[in-house]
C-alpha cells in the first residue's frame, strides 16, 4: 500500500501543466465580466511586470533558439493585452462618471501623475508611442523575422548537407550531429514562429489606436447624454481615462516588442548581448578616441550644454585610452614570449622525424594521374563515397574503421587505383572518370557492342565502360550501370569486408573497452585482470573474419570473463565460447525477415573425411585444419550448396558440428557462412535445404 501510494495519481496535473488554461480563463474573464478597479490594476501590474521580465531575458540569451517559446510568449501576451483593454474600456464606459479613480489606481496614476493631470499631453505622448512602437520597432522586428525565417528556411537544405559531410567525414558523433540536428530544428521553427507572431505586435499596435478613439467617443457620448455631464468635464474624465488607459498598456507592449527585436537581430556567439556589445567594441579603441574627440569638440561650441558633452567626452577618451594600453601590454607580452622562446637558441634546420620515415597508413589508397580529378569533397565524389562505406561498415560491424589516405602515385596507370592495408595492397583496379561502368546481369541477354570491356573489380563479373550517351541502350539491355566513384566505392566495400578484421588494431580494442568501463565497469576491471588486450584483440578478429559485429562488446566480455574463470586462454576456445553466447545475434542475421533458418549440411562421408583430417593443435585446442585434399572437396562442396540455396531464393548457410566449425570456416572464407548446431536457438525453426556434396548441384 505505501508503494501505491508513492506513485502519481492518473491524471494529476502540475501548475506548468495547468497554467496555459489559466491564462486562457482569464481572458475569457476579462472579456466577459466586469472588473473591480483594484483588479484591473493588479492585471495592469501583472502585464508591466511581465513585459520587463521578457524584455530582460531577452538580453541575456546566448542565442535566439534558447527561448524558442518566445513565439508563444508573444501571443500570450499580446492577448492578454487585449483582454485588458476590453476589460478596461468596460470599466471606463460603465464607471468613468464617477471620477478618475473608475479604473483603477494604475490607470489613475498614468493619468495624473505621468501627464501632470493634462489630458493633450497624454494624448500626445500616447500618439508618439505608438508611432515609436508601430512604425520603427514592431515594423523593423517584423522584416527582420521575415527575412531570418526566409534565409533560415533557404540555408537549412545546406546546413543539414553539412552535418551529414561531417558525419561521414568523422567529425562529427551521431550523437553531437544529432543534438545538432535539434538545434537546426528549434531554429528553423523559431524563426517560422517569429514571422507570424511578429503580426501579432502590430496589430496589437493598431488595435490600441482604435480603442482609444473608441473610448473617448463613447466616453463624451456616455458622460454628456447618460450622466448629464457637462461637455468639458466628460471630455476631461473620460479622454484623462482613456490616455492612462492607453499608456499603461503601451508601456508593456512597446517593451515586449523591443524584446521581440532584440531576440530576431540577435547573433548567436553564445555571449548575452552586453557581453557581445562589450567585447567586439573593446577590440576597436581607436573609434572611442574618434567619438571622445567629436563629442568634445560638441561640448566646445559657444551656447552648447558645456558640461554634458565634456564629461563624456572625458569618459569616452578614459576608456579608450585604457583599452589601448591593455591591447598594447597584450602584443608586448607575446612579443616578449616569442623572443624568450627563441633566445639561445640557433636555428635548426628540420630533420625528419621517426614517424616521417616509418610512419604507414593503416587504410590507404594510391591512384593514377587520371583519377585525381575524383577526389574531392563534393557531393558524389570519390572521398565522400569512401568515407560514406567506411562508416557504414565501421557502425554495423561495431568499431571505429580508421580514415583512407589518398595518394597519388607514379607507379600505377593513369587509370589505375590500389588499396593497401598499413603498406601492402590489397586490392586494386582500373578506372575512367567521366565514363560509366556496365555491370553484366543474368538478365542480360544481348551484349553491348561499344565501351571498354573489363571485370567488374568488386565481384568480378563481366563489365564494360561506356560514355554517358550508351546508359539508355545499356539499361535497356539489363546492365546495372554506376559511375566511376560508385564502382571504386563498391570495390571498397567489399575489400573491408574481407579485410575488416585486420583493421582492427589494439587502439579500437582499448577505446572499447574504455567504454565498457563507463558502462559496466566491474565487467572491465575482470575482463582486464583475466586476459591480454592482445588475446580480446585475437577474438574479436575472429568475429569479424566471419562478419559477425562486435557492436554488443558487453555480451562478448561476459562470454570472454566467464571462460577465463574457467580457465580458458586458447583465443580459438574462447571464440566458440563467444559465438556461443552471440548465437541468437547470429542466426538473426542469417534469418533475416524470415521465421525459418534454412540450411546447407554436409553428407555423412564429407563429414567423416573432415573429421579424420583434422589435426589438433598443440595446446590442445579447437583451432585445426583440413588437409588439403579434404579441403577442395570442402570448397566444391561448399560452392555447390551456396549456389543450390540461391536458386532456392535461400540464403547460404553451411550447418556443422561445433568441433569442426572453425576448421570449415576457415577453409571456405567468403563461399558460404558457417555455423555450428549448437549457435542454433532451440525456438529457430530449421530446415535443411540441401545437402553438400561435390560435383554437379543437387536438387
Amino acid at each position: 500500500m505505501a508503494e501505491a501510494a508513492a506513485l502519481p495519481r492518473p491524471g494529476a496535473l502540475s501548475l506548468t501543466q495547468l497554467s496555459g488554461p489559466i491564462v486562457i480563463l482569464l481572458v475569457l474573464v476579462m472579456l466577459v465580466m466586469p472588473l473591480p478597479p483594484a483588479c484591473i490594476s493588479f492585471l495592469f501590474a501583472l502585464n508591466i511586470s511581465a513585459g520587463l521580465v521578457i524584455l530582460g531575458a531577452s538580453l541575456y540569451i546566448p542565442s535566439p533558439a534558447e527561448f524558442s517559446s518566445f513565439p508563444s510568449v508573444l501571443l500570450a501576451t499580446t492577448l492578454m493585452r487585449l483582454a485588458l483593454n476590453v476589460a478596461t474600456a468596460r470599466a471606463i464606459l460603465l464607471n468613468g462618471y464617477a471620477g478618475p479613480g473608475a479604473a483603477g489606481k494604475v490607470i489613475e496614476s498614468f493619468g495624473q501623475f505621468a501627464v501632470g493631470g493634462n489630458y493633450v499631453v497624454g494624448g500626445i505622448i500616447f500618439v508618439i508611442l505608438i508611432i515609436i512602437n508601430f512604425v520603427v520597432v514592431t515594423k523593423g522586428a517584423s522584416r527582420v523575422a521575415e527575412v531570418s525565417a526566409r534565409f533560415m528556411l533557404d540555408s537549412l537544405p545546406g546546413r543539414q548537407m553539412a552535418i551529414d559531410a561531417e558525419i561521414n567525414a568523422g567529425i562529427l558523433s551521431p550523437q553531437a550531429a544529432e543534438r545538432r540536428r535539434d538545434m537546426l530544428r528549434r531554429e528553423a521553427d523559431f524563426f517560422g514562429a517569429m514571422d507570424g507572431a511578429s503580426k501579432f505586435v502590430r496589430g496589437d499596435v493598431v488595435a490600441a489606436m482604435i480603442i482609444l478613439v473608441v473610448n473617448m467617443l463613447g466616453g463624451l457620448i456616455i458622460g454628456t447624454l447618460q450622466y448629464g455631464l457637462p461637455l468639458a468635464d466628460a471630455a476631461r474624465t473620460y479622454t484623462l481615462l482613456t490616455v492612462g488607459d492607453g499608456l499603461a498598456a503601451q508601456i508593456p507592449s512597446l517593451t515586449i516588442s523591443v524584446a521581440a527585436g532584440l531576440v530576431v537581430t540577435r547573433v548567436a556567439t553564445g555571449e548575452d548581448i552586453g557581453g557581445q556589445i562589450k567585447s567586439q567594441l573593446s577590440k576597436y579603441p581607436q573609434a572611442l578616441a574618434i567619438a571622445a574627440g567629436l563629442t568634445g569638440a560638441i561640448g566646445l561650441i559657444p551656447e552648447m550644454a558645456h558640461i554634458p558633452f565634456l564629461v563624456l567626452a572625458a569618459a569616452m577618451g578614459t576608456a579608450a585610452w585604457r583599452l589601448s594600453r591593455a591591447a598594447n601590454a597584450s602584443e608586448a607580452a607575446t612579443e616578449a614570449g616569442k623572443v624568450a622562446g627563441a633566445e639561445g637558441k640557433p636555428a635548426e634546420p628540420k630533420v625528419d622525424s621517426l614517424v616521417d620515415v616509418t610512419g604507414v597508413d593503416p587504410l590507404g589508397m594510391n591512384i593514377g594521374f587520371a583519377l585525381t580529378p575524383l577526389v574531392g569533397a563534393g557531393e558524389g565524389r570519390l572521398l565522400n563515397r569512401l568515407t560514406a562505406v567506411r562508416q557504414r561498415y565501421g557502425r554495423a560491424m561495431g568499431f571505429l574503421v580508421p580514415a583512407v589516405h589518398i595518394r597519388d602515385s607514379s607507379e600505377l596507370s593513369a587509370h589505375g587505383y590500389r588499396f593497401t592495408l598499413r603498406g601492402a595492397a590489397i586490392g586494386g583496379g582500373e578506372a575512367w572518370p567521366g565514363q560509366w561502368l556496365a555491370i553484366e546481369g543474368p538478365m542480360v541477354a544481348e551484349k553491348l557492342t561499344v565501351g571498354r570491356a573489363v571485370k567488374d573489380p568488386a565481384f568480378g563479373q563481366a563489365a564494360v565502360w561506356i560514355p554517358q550517351g550508351a546508359i539508355p541502350a545499356a539499361e535497356e539491355l539489363g546492365y546495372t550501370v554506376v559511375d566511376a566513384p560508385s564502382a571504386i566505392a563498391t570495390h571498397f566495400a567489399e575489400i573491408l569486408k574481407r579485410h575488416g578484421a585486420e583493421l582492427l588494431g589494439r587502439p579500437q580494442v582499448e577505446g572499447l573497452m574504455t567504454r565498457l568501463a563507463e558502462t559496466t565497469p566491474r565487467l572491465a576491471e575482470d575482463l582486464r585482470t583475466n586476459l591480454s588486450i592482445g588475446l580480446v584483440r585475437q577474438v574479436l578478429q575472429g568475429l569479424l573474419a566471419e562478419e559477425v559485429p562486435i557492436r554488443d562488446f558487453e555480451r562478448i566480455a561476459e562470454a570472454l570473463v566467464e571462460s577465463a574463470d574457467g580457465g580458458v586462454k586458447d583465443p580459438e576456445k574462447l571464440l566458440a565460447a563467444t559465438r556461443l553466447r552471440l548465437g541468437r545475434f547470429i542466426v538473426s542475421q542469417l534469418v533475416g525477415t524470415e521465421s525459418t533458418l534454412r540450411v546447407a549440411v554436409l553428407p555423412p562421408k564429407l563429414e567423416e573425411l573432415v573429421g579424420k583430417s583434422l589435426r589438433t593443435a598443440k595446446d590442445g585446442g579447437i583451432g585445426a585444419e583440413v588437409e588439403a585434399e579434404t579441403a577442395q572437396h570442402l570448397r566444391d562442396a561448399a560452392v555447390q550448396a551456396a549456389r543450390t540455396m540461391r536458386a532456392k531464393g535461400a540464403k547460404p548457410v553451411l550447418v556443422v558440428q561445433a568441433a569442426m566449425r572453425r576448421a570449415v570456416a576457415r577453409t571456405v572464407p567468403g563461399i558460404i557462412p558457417v555455423i555450428a548446431l549448437e549457435e542454433i536457438p532451440e525456438t529457430t525453426p530449421l530446415q535443411v535445404i540441401t545437402t553438400a556434396e561435390p560435383g554437379a548441384a543437387n536438387a
